[in-house]
């Protein structure tokens, strides 16, 4: 049984070398490196461009979350930088503003006080405005207010209340106001009223027939009275109603203020007589229950 198996084994192997050695004589080369190339290759290289197909994917998704979370940075700090803008720009326009403001600070014999105006109230007119100075910076009740714009001082009103860091000022047009005023050509003077809420224009009267008024001229506070410096622009007279009969001409004025457009004032720390202070608190006082 074994010979038989050696047999086998003997003529199986002489027939392998019989076949290497014809196909020797033939030339062809049997490599199995080209058999492995041309079944294992292609499978390899296919795998190969997936794996890469995928690492570029998962690269480029990575990329996209990164770029996003960079952009989003640079949107908030682009936001940042315009909120520093707005709040730059703000403070130069108020720079700009108070610098204005230095310059064509009036200079009076008295000493001012600046004040910017925190209420007032359209509704009613502009008769009373409320200023961001009170008694703690040295205001007290019947001081003087200006304005003062393009080289003109120009009259508001005056304190009518005071509290600690805030006083409110009666305006010239308020009907409880009462100045004495004078015309610029002929120094003749009357006493001035306001007319609210009928008019925000002001009643001149107590002027002489006698004396020639023209439309246009104008008023100067005449510095009667211990309230009201002499000198200060009131406005001009907007309306002159001729008369045949009486005394005293009838005349509108157009104050020199714009109340509407008003932001800040000068306080003239002029201190009145205590006889004027109580005067003025009287008649604020009845005007206030009148109004009630």
């Amino acid at each position: 049984m074994l010979k038989h198996k050696l047999l086998i084994l003997y003529i199986t192997l002489s027939l392998v070398a019989s076949i290497f050695m014809v196909l020797n004589r033939s030339n062809f080369v049997f490599d199995l490196r080209s058999i492995y190339a041309l079944g294992v290759y292609p499978v390899q290289n296919a795998t190969q461009n997936i794996s890469k197909a995928f690492v570029y994917l998962y690269t480029s998704i990575t990329d996209i979350f990164t770029l996003q979370s960079q952009l989003q940075v640079l949107r908030d700090r682009i936001a940042e930088l315009n909120g520093t803008a707005l709040e730059y720009e703000q403070l130069r326009q108020e720079n700009s503003r108070l610098r204005a403001l230095l310059n064509e600070a009036p200079t009076d014999e008295y000493p001012l006080e600046y004040a910017e105006i925190v209420s007032k109230d359209p509704q009613n007119f502009y008769n009373t405005i409320v200023i961001n100075k009170g008694r703690a910076h040295g205001i007290v009740v019947g001081m003087p207010v200006i304005s003062y714009k393009s080289g003109y001082k120009g009259l508001v009103g005056k304190v009518v209340e005071v509290r600690q860091y805030n006083s409110r000022v009666l305006s010239l047009i308020d009907e409880r106001s009462q100045i004495s005023v004078m015309l610029e050509s002929s120094k003749a003077t009357g006493i001035m009223s306001g007319q609210n809420p009928r008019s925000t224009q002001t009643h001149l009267q107590y002027i002489d027939l006698q004396i020639d008024v023209e439309e246009g001229e104008k008023v100067y506070t005449s510095g009667m009275g211990g309230v009201f410096p002499s000198g200060i622009l009131v406005g001009n007279v907007f309306k002159v109603e001729k008369k045949n009969y009486g005394l005293f001409h009838d005349l509108y004025i157009e104050p020199i203020v714009d109340f509407s457009t008003l932001e800040n004032v000068y306080v003239i720390k002029k201190i009145p007589d205590r006889e004027i202070i109580m005067l003025a608190n009287e008649e604020y006082e009845e005007g206030e229950v009148t109004n009630r």
